[in-house]
């Protein structure tokens, strides 16, 4: 019984040991994650324990103890302190393009924590983000392609976008963007797989860009 008893009181407090341990190398999936560390999530700066309004928001976003990566636009868009500064903004990268492995954005100096409202970003001699003018849809590179390939769009405007592939006879293969977006640059990666997850063929594909009254199309080669 004892036996039982003290296994019991092990779980429970592995689990609360377990929901406690700050997740270290999530600092590296957020852009300039290391400058504040786990503090960006955690209101202990040595991480673990209570989240912060961003860390609660991140949370929804992963499983416990999961690898998933949760960096993207909708977040950066997102002001989880409530200061006036988007946690893009306050974390360099406004539009949420930046990926894990890549290098950090913009300036470190002028990164905040995107859980403190306390913290704002430091804009004072740091050049704003060249908004685009016009609509363009780039051509995308590499191309040919295996097993993926980067489509890069501009937009002058807030407009709802939406950025699809289709195969050679006009069948919808994977959708990578439908959603509102700020005035911006943006690069969104096809990694050759349809909807469902499956590797598609070599062969021609069309990639056709939707914001507002523009439409755009162009077309890349999928070369295995």
């Amino acid at each position: 019984m004892k036996k039982s008893k003290l296994f019991i009181v092990t779980v429970i407090l592995f689990a609360m040991v377990t929901i406690l341990i700050a997740r270290d190398w999530r600092v590296g999936q957020i852009p300039n994650g290391e400058k504040f560390s786990c503090a960006n999530c955690h209101v202990d700066p040595q991480g673990g324990g209570l989240r912060n309004d961003f860390g609660k928001l991140v949370e929804t976003k992963v499983s416990v103890g999961g690898h998933e990566e949760f960096w993207n636009s909708t977040l950066a868009f997102q002001d989880s302190d409530g200061d006036g500064f988007t946690n893009g903004q306050e974390l360099g990268d406004p539009n949420g393009t930046w990926r894990p492995g890549q290098p950090n954005p913009g300036n470190n100096g002028s990164v905040s924590n995107p859980g403190d409202p306390n913290s704002i970003p430091i804009t004072a001699g740091v050049a704003e983000e060249q908004i685009p003018t016009a609509y363009k849809l780039l051509n995308n590179y590499p191309n040919p392609f295996n097993p993926s390939t980067i489509i890069t769009f501009e937009i002058p405007q807030s407009e709802n976008v939406t950025l699809k592939v289709y195969n050679i006879n006009g069948q919808l293969i994977r959708t990578l963007t439908d959603e509102n977006l700020p005035a911006g640059k943006y690069e969104k990666t096809w990694n050759g797989k349809n909807e469902i997850g499956k590797e598609v063929s070599s062969g021609i594909y069309i990639y056709r860009l939707t914001a507002g009254q523009f439409d755009r199309s162009a077309r890349m080669l999928l070369m295995k």
